[in-house]
């Protein structure tokens, strides 16, 4: 090197250096600095090796750092399954296949679609931030974010064995399968009849040492009278349970009374309500005949035993309030064996090899909401069931609880009835694992909806949801892709506010994905071409 040239890259380097030093840094001294994102920002438990719920930001795609290594989709694809390789002649040298990633936006359920929450079964529409929902691990975690747009295009509908629920989402929606005993999710396109779909096995526990509850007092008085509303708290215990399981199955209330409706010859069932009545609330029973229909009604003349049962009247039926899928196993027992007590069934098939073996155990009921609340319950018991509906003319449906073999002996066991597994049926279609229910899918349909309205959840770490009783991924931006890729070629902004009129405005295409994100506080006119598959900024 000559001596020109090198006083040439001297002086070259030290004015590169001044001319910068004067300029405003634009890199972060992580991690005393970090970067101002919407919401909480993108965040990486490496420890757990999961990205966490970040802003609601999209995509960014460099072509010339790209190389179509496919690490971004096969991170998602166990993920979201959002992101597809898609062939588009870019020629970049540095990308021979010429392939690039796509990524889906667009993933959500119609309105209407139960989803378990804390709160009970409630539509997706009427849930808001804060609510907690059952998620595809079995706890049930904060919703920070709720979304809701117009949807044009495929909607998929499923219904597994076993449930009284069909769920529908759109295309592309992540549904949790079960195959090889492992548990990923899938895109809805792929699910096919007899495909095993997933429900999770509650696990949270919470001691329940007192239930606190108010109800309506009458004063008389010589011209008239006045109410006064009284507090009270009910210590939680085994008889309480019981009585929860019979009001389930045969109670009805007003607001000075409960009462249970029962078999004249029940004699057993009598007097353990009267028992459970007078451990409980210290008060007798009333034994009123109920001649049409050769019946027995036990009457419990309380406003305070009235005001604590109105907490199980919804407006679909009966249901369990909020605390009841948490209880400890032992309570809930108590509630599964009265109810089954007051308005269960045994079916038994006879044959001259085994005369004695029960076909099913079944508890009945008029509320799908409680049908679905008992299987939960009985899941976390290690008993699986069914749910099997009858409808008959004139009448409301009736929801039967099935237990068949392999499970016949240990539902025996709870409510005290002797059963022995049938080996001429040695096991079910629908199964459980430690943590999940799995049952096949028996229908699919697919139809084109044209601006339907449809809702999304944002969970908290888990990320999920169980929607109709079918485990269903929130679709939130985790990042695993932005750590997945080599090159840096592809990062997460925050442009995001992404909307559109249909699903195809919502699939961004490699050529979309590259467009700069939008500059804080400038306002934009969003052009988005059809036939291109571009999207710009004005």
């Amino acid at each position: 090197m000559g001596t020109w040239s090198y006083i040439k890259g001297v002086l070259v380097a030290t004015w590169s250096g001044t001319r910068h030093f004067f300029r405003h840094r634009i890199t972060l001294r992580y991690p005393d600095q970090k970067q101002d994102l919407e919401g909480q920002g993108y965040r990486y438990d490496a420890r757990q090796g999961v990205g966490l719920p970040g802003f609601k930001g999209r995509h960014i795609l460099r072509f010339e750092k790209c190389t179509g290594c496919q690490l971004c989709a096969i991170a998602c694809d166990g993920v979201a399954v959002a992101i597809d390789m898609q062939k588009v002649e870019k020629g970049k040298p540095q990308n021979k296949k010429e392939i690039w990633p796509a990524v889906d936006y667009g993933r959500c359920v119609p309105s209407g679609t139960p989803v378990m929450t804390s709160n009970g079964i409630v539509p997706i529409e009427q849930i808001k931030v804060g609510d907690k929902v059952l998620t595809h691990k079995g706890n049930l975690k904060s919703v920070t974010k709720t979304f809701q747009r117009q949807f044009t295009g495929k909607m998929f509908t499923f219904k597994t064995l076993g449930n009284s629920d069909k769920l529908s989402v759109t295309e592309g929606h992540p549904v949790l399968a079960y195959s090889g005993g492992t548990a990923r999710w899938v895109d809805p396109s792929v699910i096919r009849y007899k495909t095993y779909l997933t429900r999770p096995i509650i696990t949270e526990v919470k001691e329940v040492p007192a239930l606190s509850y108010d109800y309506e007092l009458y004063h008389p008085t010589g011209r008239g009278g006045y109410f006064t509303v009284e507090v009270v708290s009910l210590q939680f215990t085994h008889e309480l349970g019981r009585l929860v399981g019979y009001y389930l199955s045969e109670g009805s209330c007003d607001r000075y009374q409960v009462s249970f409706s029962i078999d004249a010859d029940e004699e057993a069932l009598r007097d353990d309500i009267a028992r459970c009545v007078m451990a409980v609330f210290n008060e007798g029973v009333d034994l009123r005949p109920d001649a049409r229909q050769n019946g027995l009604k036990v009457v419990v003349e309380s406003a305070r035993a009235a005001g604590f049962f109105k907490q199980f009247e919804a407006m679909q039926g009966k249901a369990l309030p909020p605390w009841g899928l948490t209880l400890p196993t032992g309570l809930q027992s108590e509630i599964i064996r009265a109810a089954y007590w007051g308005d269960g069934y045994c079916s038994k098939r006879r044959s001259y090899r085994h005369p004695t073996h029960s076909s099913f155990f079944a508890i009945r009921t008029a509320s799908k909401d409680l049908a679905t609340q008992y299987t939960y319950l009985l899941s976390r018991l290690g008993i699986l069931s069914s749910i099997n509906i009858t409808r008959q003319r004139a009448r409301e449906p009736c929801f039967s609880v099935a237990v068949h073999s392999p499970y016949l002996e240990k539902m025996g066991e709870l409510i005290e009835v002797a059963a022995v597994n049938s080996p001429l049926q040695p096991c079910s279609s629908i199964k459980m694992t430690d943590d999940m229910v799995v049952s096949p899918v028996v229908e699919i349909s697919v139809r084109d909806v044209v601006e339907e309205r449809v809702y999304n959840l944002e969970v908290q770490d888990d990320n999920s949801y169980v929607a109709s009783n079918i485990s269903v991924h929130n679709c939130v931006f985790c990042g695993l892709c932005v750590d997945a890729c080599p090159f840096d070629a592809l990062d997460m902004t925050n442009d995001y506010e992404l909307a559109a009129y249909d699903k195809m405005g919502l699939k961004y295409t490699p050529d979309m994905l590259a467009v700069p994100p939008k500059l804080e506080g400038k306002k934009y006119k969003v052009k988005f071409d059809t036939e291109k598959g571009v999207v710009t900024y004005d």
